[in-house]
């Protein structure tokens, strides 16, 4: 009974831990609105009483952030601070108006290719990162 028990402990930590490895960044957002957007791969958190420590190994990256001011941390593959969305290659975008980067206006419904584009949908405009 105890060998089966660790042996399911041991297939669901793993399976924890390879869908964590899926998502490219960390996002922490503070009560004043602040963001701070890291890389996950390489990723530390530490907690004292009084606050939070990331750090990320490979970037050297590192922010404390007082527990007080902590309003929300999460997993994406977009860095939200950048305000560029991510699509993976091969999706298309219709009915929007496409621009390139430099202000070319892309045929709609082609495919777009790597690189960041405009989309302008009404009076709302988004920056898209194809993958």
């Amino acid at each position: 009974m105890r060998k089966a028990l660790l042996l399911i402990m041991i297939v669901l930590f793993g399976m924890a831990t390879a869908h964590a490895e899926e998502y490219t960044y960390l996002t922490i957002v503070e009560q004043d609105g602040t963001k701070t957007s890291m890389t996950a791969v390489g990723l530390s958190l530490s907690f004292n009483s009084e606050s939070l420590t990331v750090s990320n190994a490979y970037t050297g990256e590192s922010k404390v952030i007082a527990l007080n001011s902590l309003v929300s941390m999460n997993f994406s593959n977009a860095d939200e601070t950048t305000g560029i969305e991510t699509m993976d290659n091969g999706q298309w975008i219709m009915d929007n108006d496409v621009y390139d980067l430099q202000g070319q206006q892309v045929p709609k419904g082609r495919r777009l290719v790597k690189g960041i584009y405009i989309i302008r949908k009404g009076n709302e405009n988004r920056k898209l990162l194809v993958r």
